[in-house]
């Protein structure tokens, strides 16, 4: 479903995302048993749980760029539909656990593109091309992690 959004709104949506994945990284850490694959929850948790707050941050500075600029918006996928789609066993493998991170990443890194791509204000474009460049930071942070995990 397409709909119209704010530039503002999508950061909100996105903070809120984040924040329900650390909700289900948090529960599935109670349920895992796999010492590895606690290690990569926990990181993943903080990783989401620092995602967000950035996101708020960086959504009261961006209402005051021009971020009431309308675009059509084509992402309405919450968490819980995003992690549906994907295989998670219970309790979860840290194979699972970092293919839900890898999947996450690419779900935002297509959103902030495809927005990117949608306005023309260079200054908002600015704002989605630095979120953008985040995610790009974060996924290179898990990658690293992940590879550790696998060194154990």
């Amino acid at each position: 479903m397409k709909t119209f959004k704010q530039a503002f709104e999508i950061i909100q949506d996105a903070e809120k995302f984040h924040l329900d994945m650390a909700d289900l990284y948090e529960n599935l850490l109670e349920k895992s048993e796999d010492y590895r694959t606690q290690l990569l929850l926990r990181h993943m948790l903080e990783h989401e749980q620092r995602m967000a707050r950035n996101l708020s941050n960086y959504g009261e500075i961006a209402q005051q760029k021009v971020m009431q600029t309308w675009l059509q918006y084509t992402h309405e996928e919450s968490a819980h539909d995003f992690i549906r789609q994907l295989p998670l066993s219970d309790p979860p493998t840290i194979k699972e656990v970092n293919n839900i991170g890898r999947e996450v990443d690419r779900y935002f890194s297509s959103l902030y593109e495809a927005v990117y791509g949608a306005i023309e204000s260079m200054e908002v474009k600015e704002v989605f091309e630095d979120l953008k460049q985040i995610q790009d930071k974060e996924r290179i942070t898990l990658s690293m992690a992940t590879n550790s995990l696998w060194d154990m």
